[in-house]
């Protein structure tokens, strides 16, 4: 019998607290009901022999990529999220120990170093080490070649098999019961299929990591000189012939041994001359870097002072409202004022120059978490463009938005409901997220659910219309609903009476689900609170 170490469920805990479970899915509300049934859940999921145990398929869903183009991605069942994470975590040093060392600058990104706090990760991304190394080749391979490589739909295509194997490799046969749970775990995530790790769950990227250490074994069998971030590899040489014969090798090394297949759109082989000026250097990039960089170290001091003096949580303090107090004061700032304008400034150029989504993207987080409404015109107004960043456009407007912004916006709102990419489930799932907000009843968008596909999102709109019509009619058929939905209506059923909920709700979490179990709870608890 192989069960979970309970100090890697813990550390799993703290992971899904801190940085929820997916990269790509909106928080879901089952996590909070699971944080507060801890002691139930932890001793539920111990219990489990991983050797029997068959989770789930994960749930899919088509997400915007930069391109225009789709990528798969994936959603766990709450308490398969809980498992897979310690799975990891109790593999992931191992697997950091098998890549290339940090120190020889090769492999730059997702250094694995695990925290007291849940971070599977360093706190240094390696972007810029990646670029100085880049740099440093090109500068020794002057007159050479740069074989600059991409793995395509590197996630989706990973071969399940394969993995197991690295971590029997990297573990030296001490993780082999480990390494069989997982490739069964995987395997039964995908229905079965041996192609495929789950894309969303950071734990995934130290399996991606592990498949990438071992290509990254077999281009050091005969040069040192490459650097990778993630799967993008450069590889340089002295004469295009070397290079023409190194894809080669690499090429077939990916098929047979990974069933992997290198981009046609992203793999060439160039010039380092040609490199240098296409990759390396860009100038408005930098200035742009540098303008940001200047603006948030004027501002972000007294930012952080401002938070930092906010009183610690108490229930008879309402943090909200202080948090705006500090935020206003804040706004008025005029270092704050200037931070506002440069973002607006920058985003507003991004956008007109062809969508630096890096960039943009890191505005719109930063924005969210300073609350900076000069650009919620431009995101509104360039809603579609900015399709592949819905998740961070969604998260910056719910933080931003009040009465009064969304009275301003409404014919904009109005318009990004109605319009036809509503109908992709992945962006309905995220404007869904949006409308959920209370500041939507001022001009009550949605008037209907005829906009929305599934009853999860519905749920959320119910909730926040507090139609209590809605959520009765389903009295008498939640048990026939999939474990998504069901919850959903579990959850808006905070809207009923307590002594009401109680009755319902208290039936369907006898059924023995200890995800049903903790919800129920949590309403309970939350319900009673509030009398």
């Amino acid at each position: 019998m192989l069960t979970l170490k309970e100090n890697h469920l813990e550390w799993a805990l703290k992971h899904l607290q801190h940085y929820s479970h997916s990269d790509f899915y909106p928080r879901m509300f089952e996590l909070q009901a699971i944080f507060h049934n801890w002691a139930n859940v932890r001793e539920t999921i111990l219990a489990i022999d991983l050797s029997k145990y068959v989770p789930k398929p994960a749930t899919t869903s088509l997400a915007y990529k930069n391109n225009r183009t789709f990528r798969i991605v994936h959603q766990l069942e709450p308490i398969d999220t809980f498992i897979y994470t310690a799975l990891i975590r109790e593999i992931c040093e191992i697997i950091e120990d098998y890549r290339i060392p940090e120190s020889e600058n090769i492999v730059c990104s997702y250094r694995i170093k695990p925290d007291l706090e849940g971070s599977f990760f360093s706190t240094e991304t390696g972007w810029d080490t990646y670029l100085s190394k880049s740099e440093e080749l090109a500068e020794k391979y002057e007159s050479g070649y740069v074989l600059v490589c991409d793995i395509t739909d590197f996630y989706n295509q990973i071969y399940i098999h394969r993995v197991k194997n690295l971590i029997s490799e990297a573990g030296r046969g001490a993780f082999d019961d480990q390494a069989e749970v997982i490739h069964e775990f995987l395997l039964n995530l995908n229905n079965r299929a041996s192609r495929g790790i789950p894309v969303g769950p950071k734990a995934s990227i130290i399996l991606a990591e592990l498949v990438m250490a071992s290509i990254d074994n077999f281009i050091q069998s005969y040069t040192k000189d490459f650097v990778r971030y993630v799967d993008d590899i450069r590889v340089f040489f002295t004469t295009r012939e070397e290079a023409i014969f190194a894809l080669h090798d690499l090429t077939s090394f990916l098929h047979s041994y990974h069933r992997l297949v290198l981009s046609g759109e992203k793999t060439r082989i160039r010039t380092v001359k040609r490199f240098r000026k296409d990759s390396l250097r860009d100038e408005e990039k930098e200035e742009n870097s540098t303008v940001l960089t200047k603006a948030n170290e004027l501002a972000q001091g007294r930012i952080e002072e401002l938070i930092e003096n906010l009183p610690p949580y108490d229930e008879d303090i309402d943090y909200e409202e202080e948090y705006d107090k500090a935020f206003k004061e804040i706004m008025a700032d005029e270092k704050f004022q200037l931070l506002s304008s440069t973002y607006a400034d920058l985003f507003s150029k991004s956008i007109e120059a062809g969508l630096d989504f890096p960039l943009l993207r890191h505005i719109l987080r930063k924005a969210a978490r300073y609350r900076i409404r000069s650009i919620v015109t431009l995101v509104l107004d360039n809603f579609e463009r900015l399709l592949p960043l819905i998740r961070e456009m969604i998260i910056y407007l719910n933080r931003v938005i009040n009465d009064e912004v969304v009275t301003r916006h409404k014919t904009q709102f109005e318009a990004i409901v109605s319009a036809y990419y509503t109908n992709l489930p992945f962006i309905n799932l995220w404007i869904t997220r949006l409308l959920s907000n209370k500041c939507f009843n001022i001009i009550n968008l949605p008037t209907n659910y005829d906009n929305f596909q599934d009853i999860r999102s519905k749920s959320i709109i119910a909730l926040r219309r507090q139609d209590t019509t809605w959520v009765r009619s389903f009295r008498d058929k939640v048990s026939v609903l999939g474990p998504w939905d069901k919850r959903a209506v579990i959850y808006s059923s905070a809207l009923l009476p307590l002594d009401e909920m109680k009755s319902w709700i208290g039936s369907i979490a006898a059924s023995g689900d200890i995800v049903d179990e903790s919800l129920a709870s949590f309403l309970v608890s939350q319900k009673k609170s509030k009398k």
